[in-house]
């Protein structure tokens, strides 16, 4: 008997994955028993099981799949590019923007600057279906960008801000991933539980003529993303070493 009710129980999340591929938010509990041809306690052990695991999430009390996004670790695009932040279901909020002192020798290399200048730090979060995805706090030189610091960023787009306002756009960058815990602060925002594990992705981008851009901290969710490394990109990239 016991052996029959984990099986029901699993053939429940196998199905209720199944249709993660087709809807966004599941219809109530009395039609997706009906639909799955299970019983509602079977279906709500499923449940269970499925948000214990991060495949099912609930916002405002109703229950959405938490569908992952991929990355790929050796792809020419962008985060931002690979976010797809203009898709229409992805959303901008910004927190904070603010003018700072440079605060870590690394920062002040890459920017070329000194002790004495300042940056503009903007601090946003970015949103999928209504799920928050990433917390992002970004640095660019106040003296090359002073107009950024009147901008709105809700909704918006920092590379096409620059390039309207300044006519410069990002050519090319570099990025370091590394893996952090979630203090109470990006726990909160990216709603998991503090001590989570976060991706920490920092990028440094340029334009074309090799002049920095902007410089980005983002924290991922380890639940909600994976990184993608083809074997094929690591012998291309190995003979361009060579």
């Amino acid at each position: 008997m016991q052996y029959k009710d984990i099986s029901s129980v699993k053939q429940a999340e196998e199905k209720l994955l199944l249709l993660l591929h087709d809807i966004d938010e599941f219809p109530s509990e009395r039609k997706l028993s009906e639909k799955l041809g299970v019983s509602r306690s079977v279906l709500r052990s499923a449940i269970q099981h499925l948000e214990d695991e991060n495949e099912l999430v609930r916002i405002n009390g109703k229950l959405k799949s938490n569908r992952m996004i991929s990355i790929s670790m050796l792809g020419s695009g962008s985060m931002t590019e690979e976010l797809q932040m203009d898709n229409k279901d992805s959303e901008v909020i910004q927190f904070s923007k603010e003018l700072v002192n440079v605060s870590t020798k690394k920062t002040k290399d890459f920017f070329k600057i000194n002790d004495d200048s300042k940056l503009i730090k903007l601090i946003r979060m970015r949103k999928n279906k209504g799920l928050p995805i990433s917390y992002e706090i970004a640095y660019m030189d106040f003296n090359r960008f002073p107009k950024i610091l009147d901008v709105d960023f809700d909704g918006k787009s920092l590379y096409k801000t620059i390039d309207k306002y300044y006519s410069i756009k990002v050519a090319y960058g570099r990025e370091e991933i590394s893996c952090v815990e979630a203090d109470e602060k990006k726990a909160g925002i990216l709603e998991i539980p503090v001590g989570s594990p976060l991706f920490k992705v920092s990028s440094y981008n340029y334009d074309a003529d090799d002049n920095p851009v902007e410089h980005t901290d983002q924290f991922l969710a380890g639940s909600k993303f994976q990184y993608q490394l083809h074997a094929t990109n690591i012998f291309d990239y190995k003979e361009d070493l060579d």
